[in-house]
């Protein structure tokens, strides 16, 4: 398999959920996704533990239970040492993470993990694990971003570019931009609407913002090109909000 230079960041609004509610938001972005592109139909859970089951089927009426077992599963020993609950259900909820990770997969390949965290501190869905065949044209880069909003209750999220250059500078803000980036409403401090070579797209609940709707990771120079603008973008929102650096 290789490996995309493209990978998605979610920071989600701070909430206590239930590990039944959970696996719903889950399950139903999936099935989203799956909608469009079949290759989401299956997930797998991934983890060093055994899990419960083979793999789920998103459309299957009970995927949500097999699901909520699942990130039970994967949570319980932390739970009984930290809450001291002995037996926990899957309607427990707690201000500490719960976490777990699910896949999948392309012609046998890994298509994307993502990691999930929910929590009332730093609640995210990441990856470090992408195909380059999952978002290799700016519509699934989009309908990605896009799903997520429709699925999670989501401050930010991000197909970013992993990169020496743009992960140094990165690390000093608050929320870097990339390829395709979202804030909400809440999200703050505010990012400035009128950013140089920046495409806007608006929504009741937040904006989208396009750096380009061209796939320029396959030319090197159109590559560093678009590296380029998106640092002396970040710049700009650093020199006109002085929040927006760590």
């Amino acid at each position: 398999m290789k490996h995309c230079n493209l990978v998605p960041l979610v920071v989600l609004r701070k909430e206590r959920l239930s590990v039944i509610e959970i696996a719903k938001l889950v399950i139903n972005f999936y099935k989203r996704m799956a909608s469009v592109d079949r290759n989401y139909g299956q997930i797998n859970i991934i983890s060093e533990k055994k899990s419960l089951y083979q793999s789920i089927d998103v459309n299957d009426s009970i995927a949500v239970q097999y699901l909520a077992d699942e990130i039970l599963r994967q949570n319980i020993d932390d739970i009984q040492k930290i809450n001291k609950v002995d037996t926990p259900d899957i309607n427990f909820s707690r201000e500490e993470m719960i976490s777990f990770g699910l896949e999948a997969k392309i012609d046998g390949e890994t298509l994307i993990t993502l990691n999930y965290s929910f929590s009332t501190k730093l609640p995210r869905i990441s990856s470090i694990v992408v195909n380059e065949k999952c978002f290799d044209t700016f519509v699934k880069v989009k309908f990605f971003l896009e799903t997520v909003e429709k699925s999670f209750p989501i401050e930010y999220s991000v197909i970013k570019i992993s990169d020496k250059d743009i992960n140094n500078f990165a690390r000093a803000c608050k929320a870097p931009l990339g390829w395709l980036t979202y804030f909400s409403n809440d999200f703050k401090p505010e990012i400035p609407n009128d950013l140089e070579g920046i495409e806007y797209e608006y929504t009741d609940k937040g904006k989208y913002m396009i750096l380009t709707r061209e796939d320029f990771t396959t030319n090197k120079e159109t590559y560093e090109a678009h590296k380029q603008k998106l640092l002396n973008v970040m710049e700009e929102i650093k020199r006109r909000v002085p929040e927006y650096s760590k």
